[in-house]
């Protein structure tokens, strides 16, 4: 199924809106408006964005029952919920004038959805809505976030293409609960935690990885062989393109110190693609103190578990929906 084939499976309504990036690709965003549990009573609704990681789509966030996944979750406590889909995935392979057939499309990495593809999604959600804000620019909700990734134990991204789904149909296939279908997740994201439904494990498989560019992967390559501890754009190995794109010899460095949202990460030291070492001597010492307003250590997650992980609604999404909820003046709730 398509993400909006499983959010409407569930009985939820689901929609489908275009975002055009300056640099012209349309991707694809999902919505839920509202939820049946609730009723739709045509009152605007506090809206929350909900953006993938490399390789993922918007997908991840419906693959669950609806009492596990993110965006049912947070549709069924009163939100409006809008999942963004990146350049390159299952839901970002269309574009004003070029064709994924031709080279110049994949000429992107996470620069690129950094500079065109974030502003464009929250853009449309904010003109469609005609909210103020939404809780991804108002309060910055960081999941399993990624810095550098010099400490990085395993991990290694597929496209997907029709050898990796051939390789997950042979693997994986109808077999629930296949042990050699379940250690390929965990090489890419962490030990075995115990959180994984496993009977929809041919249904995570199914999604992910959802796709992207070569450079992009080459950028995380870049990222994972740098000898210092850096957070920089993608480099061409090349003065005169590095010049071209950035108009200096060296790509320049993101600098996080900028970063002005109300931040809250949410990691474990069970991650092997978020480590702890990551955050501890990067992420947190770059951040503006001032903007970080919790630093939630999480024991026993592995990469995927603050996706798909079975405790994640308990740990994670409830207490999330409550810091929302403050910020409302509107009651919390029990997660119960």
């Amino acid at each position: 199924m398509t993400t909006p084939e499983m959010i409407q499976y569930w009985g939820y309504p689901a929609e489908t809106v275009e975002a055009t990036t300056a640099d012209g690709y349309i991707l694809d965003m999902h919505r839920i408006p509202w939820s049946p549990r609730l009723g739709n009573n045509g009152t605007s609704k506090p809206v929350v964005f909900f953006q993938h990681g490399l390789e993922d789509a918007s997908s991840s966030w419906v693959i669950n029952l609806p009492n596990e996944s993110a965006a049912f979750i947070f549709s069924d406590a009163g939100f409006d919920v809008w999942m963004g889909n990146m350049r390159g995935n299952t839901y970002g392979r269309k574009h004003v004038s070029l064709d994924p057939s031709n080279s110049k499309f994949w000429d992107f990495s996470w620069d690129e959805m950094v500079k065109y593809d974030l502003d464009a999604l929250i853009n449309t959600v904010l003109n469609i809505t005609g909210q103020p804000y939404l809780y991804y620019i108002r309060k910055y909700f960081a999941l399993a976030p990624v810095g550098t990734v010099k400490y990085i134990t395993q991990g290694e991204f597929l496209p997907s293409d029709n050898l990796t789904q051939a390789i997950a149909n042979y693997v994986c296939g109808d077999m629930i609960g296949n042990p050699v279908c379940d250690n390929i997740l965990f090489l890419i994201g962490g030990p075995e935690s115990h959180q994984f439904n496993s009977t929809r494990m041919p249904v995570y498989v199914a999604h992910s990885p959802a796709g992207t560019s070569t450079q992009n992967i080459m950028h995380w390559v870049q990222m994972v062989k740098t000898v210092n501890l850096k957070l920089q754009a993608y480099d061409y190995q090349n003065i005169q393109e590095n010049i071209n794109h950035y108009g200096q010899i060296t790509p320049p460095l993101y600098d996080l110190t900028k970063v002005n949202a109300d931040t809250y990460l949410y990691w474990s030291p069970s991650d092997w693609l978020a480590d702890e070492k990551d955050i501890e001597g990067f992420l947190l010492p770059s951040l503006n103190p001032n903007i970080l307003k919790a630093n939630n250590k999480i024991e026993d997650f592995n990469h995927m578990d603050f996706i798909w992980g079975l405790n994640a609604a308990k740990i994670i999404y409830y207490p999330i929906i409550n810091i929302i909820n403050q910020d409302l003046n509107i009651t919390s709730i029990g997660g119960k």
